[in-house]
């Protein structure tokens, strides 16, 4: 680095003040920042981007991408190296997991009593090749104070583990129905204990069923971590300790599947399955407009401020991914929870308190960061 001048000295020192205060996590101030202001502290990006890294993705693919283009400004890309054509052939759950990223960025500029302006530029396909630029991003002054810390982000897990059969609490639930009344989505929930073991048993039958399909049992088998040196390798998709599932016999389940498919085998996989789902007591569900990337990106970041929320109150979730993606599956539980009007159900969890399950890794900044 160049000896600064007399001239640039004062500049100088208040670049490299942001720039320590940033690393130590520590903001050098809080206040509404002028396009003037950012003009040497570009470091406001990688800061709000190394928290929204850890937002939940379908599958932990991380498809984000970040491209600083000036103090104020960046574009999103999405990596479509990153998707899932068997899982999530039309993208929803990818473009959705793009706006639990911005979202994710709004929380973690509020620490400056900044936001973000963001304005879409692709429709996400499984057709795309390499990286889509999927969005510009704008750091804005923020009209609004933000209610959620930022440190959340990074406390947030989901927990497959064991639930301690406590009853969610109805003030949690009025306000997760609030938040997303905000998004003009709508928050379901039962504690009726036979809807609970019929969703809990129908998500079984239907995961065992996806299991069943070469092409999504293929594409499972390419995203898995079996063990911790891969995940910690990869620092991506999904790590077996997180599944709550031990590794070698998943890795024989989805490598050798032929073995397990009938029989003893089968109905031992079942039950260890069923059995970890303890403790469930309490089921939600989200209903929207779910059917373009405006709406994708919008039940998204919905989701991310009620997921957050949660977490400040020491709760967990597991969504049940195959009960929306399987056709099937879907209209049986539409049936069951009522929900065959014009309000698109588009995800479906448990929630309760477990113990802290393990965090699942994610890319490095250098990765993310274009």
């Amino acid at each position: 680095m160049p000896i600064p001048t007399n001239k640039n000295r004062r500049v100088f020192v208040k670049s490299l003040s942001f720039l320590t205060a940033s690393i130590m996590g520590r903001p050098l101030i809080s206040k509404a920042y002028t396009a003037k202001d950012l003009i040497l502290e570009k470091y406001i990006w990688p800061e709000i981007v190394d928290y929204a890294r850890w937002c939940p993705t379908v599958h932990n693919m991380q498809p984000h991408k970040v491209k600083v283009i000036s103090a104020t400004e960046a574009t999103l890309y999405c990596d479509t190296t990153r998707l899932l054509p068997a899982e999530d052939p039309d993208c929803r759950f990818c473009t959705a997991a793009m706006g639990i990223f911005i979202e994710h960025l709004f929380i973690a500029a509020a620490t400056y009593n900044l936001t973000i302006a963001y304005e879409l530029l692709h429709d996400i396909s499984i057709g795309d090749k390499g990286l889509v630029a999927f969005a510009n991003l704008k750091l804005v002054p923020a009209d609004v104070k933000e209610v959620l810390n930022r440190d959340l982000i990074k406390q947030r897990r989901t927990s497959r583990l064991h639930y301690d059969g406590s009853v969610v609490n109805t003030h949690v639930i009025d306000y997760m129905k609030n938040v997303a009344a905000g998004f003009k989505h709508d928050l379901y929930s039962t504690t009726d204990a036979g809807l609970v073991d019929f969703i809990i048993d129908l998500n079984q039958k239907t995961l065992f069923e996806d299991i069943g399909s070469d092409a999504s049992r293929n594409e499972l088998n390419s995203i898995f971590r079996y063990d911790r040196d891969e995940a910690k390798a990869r620092k991506d998709g999904l790590w077996s300790v997180c599944m709550n599932f031990p590794g070698g016999l998943m890795r024989s389940i989805f490598q050798h599947y032929q073995k397990w498919d009938h029989g003893v085998k089968k109905d031992l996989i079942r039950s260890f399955y069923v059995s970890s789902f303890k403790g469930t007591t309490t089921l939600g569900w989200f209903a929207g407009s779910f059917t373009n990337t405006t709406e994708w990106v919008n039940a998204g970041r919905m989701l991310a401020r009620n997921w957050l929320f949660l977490t400040s109150e020491g709760l967990y979730i597991q969504p049940f991914g195959s009960l929306i993606t399987n056709k099937n599956a879907y209209k049986m539980m539409s049936e069951k929870l009522n929900l065959l009007g014009e309000k698109k159900l588009w995800m479906i969890f448990r929630i309760g308190y477990s113990k802290e399950p393990a965090r699942s890794y994610r890319l490095d900044l250098k990765d993310i960061l274009i």
